[in-house]
């Protein structure tokens, strides 16, 4: 292969890991919040508070790590 390609496909590959990096960095934290909001539902009882809440507070999170990440690639 030549010197080109080689960086090339190198580029290409580091630019994927950290677009799914911060793919799966919102992705988690939304499901870990709505996945607590869920146990604390049937926890105390109530029927969507908890999971609008646990949700938003996924949803802060997920776009928290995707800032604090993107600062870290600039």
């Amino acid at each position: 292969m030549k010197e080109d390609t080689k960086k090339f496909l190198k580029e290409l590959l580091s630019g994927g890991y950290k677009a799914s990096t911060i793919g799966m960095s919102l992705v988690l934290a939304i499901f870990i919040g709505a996945f607590f909001g869920y146990l604390l539902d049937n926890y105390f009882g109530t029927s969507y508070f908890f999971k609008i809440v646990g949700l938003i507070v996924g949803i802060i999170a997920g776009f928290r790590n995707v800032y604090i990440i993107g600062k870290k690639y600039k």
